[in-house]
Protein backbone atom coordinates (compact mmCIF):
# COMPACT_ATOMS: atom_id res chain seq x y z
CA UNK A 1 0.00 0.00 0.00
CA UNK A 2 2.94 2.28 1.26
CA UNK A 3 4.29 1.69 -2.57
CA UNK A 4 1.19 2.88 -4.31
CA UNK A 5 0.73 5.99 -2.30
CA UNK A 6 4.36 6.62 -2.99
CA UNK A 7 4.05 6.18 -6.97
CA UNK A 8 0.70 8.21 -7.14
CA UNK A 9 2.59 11.22 -5.05
CA UNK A 10 5.32 10.65 -7.34
CA UNK A 11 3.33 10.94 -10.20
CA UNK A 12 0.90 13.85 -9.15
CA UNK A 13 4.29 15.85 -8.44
CA UNK A 14 5.55 15.14 -11.64
CA UNK A 15 2.23 16.46 -13.20
CA UNK A 16 2.13 19.61 -11.01
CA UNK A 17 6.11 20.19 -12.18
CA UNK A 18 5.28 20.05 -15.97
CA UNK A 19 2.41 22.25 -15.43
CA UNK A 20 5.07 24.59 -13.85
CA UNK A 21 7.20 24.92 -17.27
CA UNK A 22 8.91 28.33 -17.88
CA UNK A 23 6.96 30.04 -21.24
CA UNK A 24 7.48 32.56 -22.99
CA UNK A 25 9.13 34.16 -26.55
CA UNK A 26 12.53 34.25 -27.31
CA UNK A 27 13.76 36.67 -30.09
CA UNK A 28 17.37 38.04 -30.92
CA UNK A 29 15.96 41.01 -33.73
CA UNK A 30 14.14 43.06 -31.09
CA UNK A 31 15.00 46.46 -29.19
CA UNK A 32 16.82 44.37 -25.99
CA UNK A 33 19.01 42.42 -28.49
CA UNK A 34 20.12 45.35 -30.24
CA UNK A 35 20.73 47.28 -27.24
CA UNK A 36 23.14 44.74 -26.09
CA UNK A 37 24.90 44.47 -29.23
CA UNK A 38 24.94 48.73 -28.64
CA UNK A 39 26.81 47.87 -25.66
CA UNK A 40 29.20 45.34 -26.68
CA UNK A 41 29.92 46.96 -29.91
CA UNK A 42 30.85 50.25 -27.67
CA UNK A 43 33.06 48.07 -24.96
CA UNK A 44 35.00 47.13 -27.83
CA UNK A 45 35.42 50.60 -28.76
CA UNK A 46 35.68 51.94 -25.15
CA UNK A 47 32.75 53.75 -25.57
CA UNK A 48 30.43 53.27 -22.30
CA UNK A 49 27.74 55.46 -23.71
CA UNK A 50 25.60 52.87 -24.56
CA UNK A 51 26.69 51.28 -21.60
CA UNK A 52 25.53 54.74 -19.91
CA UNK A 53 22.19 54.96 -21.71
CA UNK A 54 20.81 51.57 -20.83
CA UNK A 55 22.11 50.30 -16.97
CA UNK A 56 20.17 51.89 -14.19
CA UNK A 57 22.41 53.79 -12.04
CA UNK A 58 21.11 51.67 -9.39
CA UNK A 59 21.61 48.13 -10.95
CA UNK A 60 22.41 45.41 -9.49
CA UNK A 61 25.73 44.01 -11.35
CA UNK A 62 28.26 40.83 -10.94
CA UNK A 63 30.81 40.08 -11.95
CA UNK A 64 31.64 36.13 -11.56
CA UNK A 65 29.59 36.51 -8.02
CA UNK A 66 31.17 39.40 -7.46
CA UNK A 67 28.85 42.59 -6.58
CA UNK A 68 29.84 46.08 -8.34
CA UNK A 69 28.17 49.49 -9.26
CA UNK A 70 27.94 50.80 -12.27
CA UNK A 71 30.92 53.20 -12.26
CA UNK A 72 33.12 50.40 -10.80
CA UNK A 73 31.75 47.81 -13.79
CA UNK A 74 32.45 50.76 -16.63
CA UNK A 75 35.58 51.65 -15.20
CA UNK A 76 37.07 47.73 -14.64
CA UNK A 77 35.96 47.01 -18.28
CA UNK A 78 37.59 50.12 -19.58
CA UNK A 79 40.81 49.25 -18.13
CA UNK A 80 40.97 46.42 -20.05
CA UNK A 81 41.79 48.83 -22.78
CA UNK A 82 44.71 49.53 -20.65
CA UNK A 83 45.84 45.92 -20.74
CA UNK A 84 44.61 45.00 -24.23
CA UNK A 85 44.28 46.08 -27.85
CA UNK A 86 42.01 44.09 -30.68
CA UNK A 87 39.20 43.28 -28.24
CA UNK A 88 36.53 42.08 -29.93
CA UNK A 89 34.21 38.89 -29.49
CA UNK A 90 34.86 36.68 -33.11
CA UNK A 91 31.83 34.80 -32.30
CA UNK A 92 28.45 35.55 -29.84
CA UNK A 93 25.13 35.39 -29.28
CA UNK A 94 22.70 37.15 -28.37
CA UNK A 95 18.84 36.87 -27.49
CA UNK A 96 16.21 38.39 -25.17
CA UNK A 97 13.20 36.14 -23.54
CA UNK A 98 10.17 37.76 -22.80
CA UNK A 99 8.54 35.49 -20.32
CA UNK A 100 4.99 35.10 -19.57
CA UNK A 101 2.88 36.01 -16.50
CA UNK A 102 3.81 32.40 -14.77
CA UNK A 103 7.41 34.83 -14.91
CA UNK A 104 5.99 37.74 -13.84
CA UNK A 105 6.20 39.00 -17.40
CA UNK A 106 10.23 39.77 -16.82
CA UNK A 107 12.37 40.54 -19.43
CA UNK A 108 16.12 38.55 -19.67
CA UNK A 109 18.56 39.71 -22.51
CA UNK A 110 21.63 37.09 -22.29
CA UNK A 111 24.85 36.97 -24.53
CA UNK A 112 26.95 34.36 -24.82
CA UNK A 113 30.55 34.55 -26.86
CA UNK A 114 34.33 33.98 -27.25
CA UNK A 115 36.05 37.22 -25.66
CA UNK A 116 39.21 37.51 -27.11
CA UNK A 117 42.56 40.51 -26.73
CA UNK A 118 46.06 41.19 -27.56
CA UNK A 119 48.53 41.61 -24.28
CA UNK A 120 49.99 45.33 -24.90
CA UNK A 121 52.80 44.15 -22.71
CA UNK A 122 53.16 40.87 -24.58
CA UNK A 123 52.01 41.25 -28.16
CA UNK A 124 50.53 37.75 -27.43
CA UNK A 125 46.83 37.24 -28.64
CA UNK A 126 45.16 35.32 -25.94
CA UNK A 127 43.16 32.05 -26.71
CA UNK A 128 39.07 33.20 -26.61
CA UNK A 129 37.75 33.48 -23.27
CA UNK A 130 34.18 31.43 -22.94
CA UNK A 131 31.31 34.80 -21.47
CA UNK A 132 28.20 34.66 -20.47
CA UNK A 133 25.81 37.77 -19.46
CA UNK A 134 22.70 38.19 -18.76
CA UNK A 135 20.35 41.03 -18.07
CA UNK A 136 17.04 41.99 -16.56
CA UNK A 137 14.98 44.84 -18.01
CA UNK A 138 12.81 46.63 -16.21
CA UNK A 139 11.06 49.61 -17.63
CA UNK A 140 13.82 49.99 -20.52
CA UNK A 141 16.67 49.93 -18.54
CA UNK A 142 18.77 47.06 -16.97
CA UNK A 143 18.39 46.99 -13.63
CA UNK A 144 20.07 43.48 -12.97
CA UNK A 145 23.52 41.59 -15.11
CA UNK A 146 26.12 39.10 -14.10
CA UNK A 147 29.15 38.48 -15.76
CA UNK A 148 30.77 35.22 -16.16
CA UNK A 149 33.99 34.52 -17.41
CA UNK A 150 37.44 32.64 -16.02
CA UNK A 151 39.52 35.48 -14.99
CA UNK A 152 42.27 34.23 -15.13
CA UNK A 153 44.30 35.86 -18.09
CA UNK A 154 43.12 39.10 -17.09
CA UNK A 155 44.27 38.56 -13.30
CA UNK A 156 47.77 37.62 -14.98
CA UNK A 157 47.90 40.77 -16.91
CA UNK A 158 46.64 42.99 -14.14
CA UNK A 159 49.26 41.70 -11.77
CA UNK A 160 52.20 41.86 -14.62
CA UNK A 161 51.40 45.35 -15.28
CA UNK A 162 51.45 46.04 -11.57
CA UNK A 163 55.17 45.38 -11.21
Amino acid sequence: MKKYIFLSLLLASSFYSLAQEITGTTRTSDKYSEAIREINKGYFENDFSAFNKFISNDATLSINGENYNKIQVREGFSMHHKLYENINMPMNFVETTFYDENNNNQVWSHLWGWWKGTSKRTGETDTPNPVNVSFKWVDGKIVSASWIFDPTRLNEEIASSQK
